[in-house]
């Protein structure tokens, strides 16, 4: 391998690594959390850990919602339990994300 190649594939791999370990603003931050049609929505509040997971706090009991930790796959973002069992899967729509709640299929949305 030449210097050059060997330059090259270094900055490369040092601009990658600085993209991957850097976390989506879009995702963090304050949201409000709301579960069906007729619930009253609560605030969690999305921090990042790592480049696309970290934790989550909510304020109330999030209609029966429990939100320790979540995580970007793709451009889709996993709600997971303090003990990492998958709650909601989500997809984004618009500047909000909805899916369903594993559990029992009600909707999830998250709104700002």
């Amino acid at each position: 391998m030449t210097r050059l190649s060997a330059i090259a594939l270094g900055a490369g791999l040092a601009l990658a690594s600085i993209s991957l370990a850097h976390a989506d603003s879009a995702v963090t931050g304050a949201w409000k959390l709301s579960v069906g049609t007729q619930d009253d929505p609560c605030t969690v509040t999305l921090s990042a850990d790592q480049g696309n997971a970290g934790t989550a706090t909510s304020q109330g009991d999030c209609n029966g919602v429990d939100v320790g930790h979540w995580k970007t796959v793709g451009s889709s973002l996993q709600l997971l339990a303090a003990n990492g069992t998958l709650v909601a899967w989500l997809k984004p729509e618009g500047a909000s994300y909805e899916g369903k709640r594993i559990s029992d299929g009600r909707a999830v949305a998250l709104n700002r």
